[in-house]
């Protein structure tokens, strides 16, 4: 970044800077939570989306990939479709201890599939957060591997054929959360100092204000995905999409078939997005929260710095269909416009990003799509 352009602003301008002293290092994202008021229907969407059942009671579903997390799904019943929060793991028992005294909360056993200890935190939004150590891990299942491809100078397959099955794919992990928070300075800050979250790629308006960051654990010299976890300026705070892994483009392209066959409602792809490098597709579940199929997305180790970007549609992916206008829930409802309201009377700065930010991703991302 020259210092012309920082003096103009622009992204990379504001910085958002690594914590010197986290209080721990998540090291692992284990499972989403969602309240469902139908879990027989909850559970036939994750099984044709590729997930597995761990445990199923009248008011519980876990269900797991290939993976050796004891489970990456859970789902209580309730009379509400909304999500409830996320896991993760630490290295040790020492980690647990230090988050319950910087957040007060307690260190419990978790009455859960490989039960283990568990420190139950909030967010500055009030997401929760479980916080993991000593569960007792699956063993993991068997995996295809990745089908080899032919290239003009690459031969791996003479008198052969390809032909993937038709079924789900096989989902081998949870790789990532999207976040939206009305307060985007301070719920990043907060997963940055309290779980030692590292910015990968940071996303901001033309003046260099930050409204965006992907963020991947720490693992050190270990390499890790692009991000486990993105947060983002929103109206309220909500997830708006779950990603999972599959083994390669054709787990992706084959998940579309059984998900179209199965009449799911489809929200965007096949493409590659640009920051994390993943081919994607996006199914919407029956009460319309977006799940995603990837692959082959990029690793960083801890030396990795930051990249700073324009939030616009174009740098939402490299190919691929054009991000659909549905894809971002911009409905004004009651609740939110009471949020509008209440913005604009308290914090007009903000109020002032929102509208900005709306606006950069309203035009196509294509010159040739407009």
């Amino acid at each position: 970044m020259s210092q012309i352009a920082e003096l103009n602003g622009g992204p990379g301008s504001i910085k958002l800077a690594r914590s010197r002293e986290p209080i721990v290092k998540a090291n692992e994202l284990l499972f989403v939570h969602f309240e469902r008021p139908d879990i027989g229907k909850a559970e036939q969407y994750l099984l044709d989306f590729g997930l597995t059942v761990v445990a199923k009671s009248e008011g519980e579903l876990f269900m797991r990939g290939t993976g050796s997390q004891p489970y990456i799904y859970r789902i209580s019943i309730g009379p509400e479709a909304r999500f409830l929060g996320l896991g993760l793991s630490v290295p040790t028992k020492e980690d647990l201890q230090k988050l319950s005294k910087a957040s007060g909360r307690p260190v419990v056993p978790a009455n859960t599939p490989g039960g283990g200890s568990v420190v139950h935190l909030r967010d500055p939004e009030g997401v929760a957060v479980d916080v993991l150590h000593g569960f007792v891990p699956n063993k993991p299942l068997p995996v295809r591997s990745a089908i080899p491809h032919n290239a003009p100078n690459q031969i791996v397959r003479v008198n052969d054929t390809q032909r993937p099955a038709l079924e789900p794919p096989q989902v081998t992990k949870l790789g990532h959360l999207v976040l939206e928070a009305p307060d985007f300075d301070v719920s990043v800050r907060w997963y940055i100092d309290m779980l030692g979250f590292i910015p990968s790629d940071v996303m901001c308006l033309p003046d260099g204000a930050l409204v965006g960051s992907f963020m991947r654990l720490d693992r050190g010299d270990e390499p890790t995905d692009h991000h486990t976890l993105f947060v983002t300026m929103g109206l309220e705070s909500k997830v708006d999409h779950v990603a999972f892994e599959v083994v390669d483009l054709d787990a992706v392209e084959m998940g579309q078939q059984v998900l179209l066959a199965n009449r799911y409602r489809h929200s965007w792809g096949v493409g590659r997005h640009l920051l994390g490098s993943q081919i994607f597709d996006y199914w919407r579940d029956p009460w319309g929260q977006k799940h995603e199929h990837y692959a082959d997305g990029d690793l960083f180790d801890s030396s990795q710095e930051p990249g700073y970007h324009l939030l616009d549609r174009q740098g939402l992916y490299q190919w691929g269909p054009d991000l659909p206008d549905d894809f971002i829930d911009a409905r004004l409802t009651l609740r939110r416009l009471w949020m509008v309201c209440k913005t604009a009377v308290r914090d007009k700065a903000r109020l002032k990003k929102m509208l900005a930010l709306k606006s950069s991703l309203s035009k196509p991302g294509r010159a040739w799509q407009g």
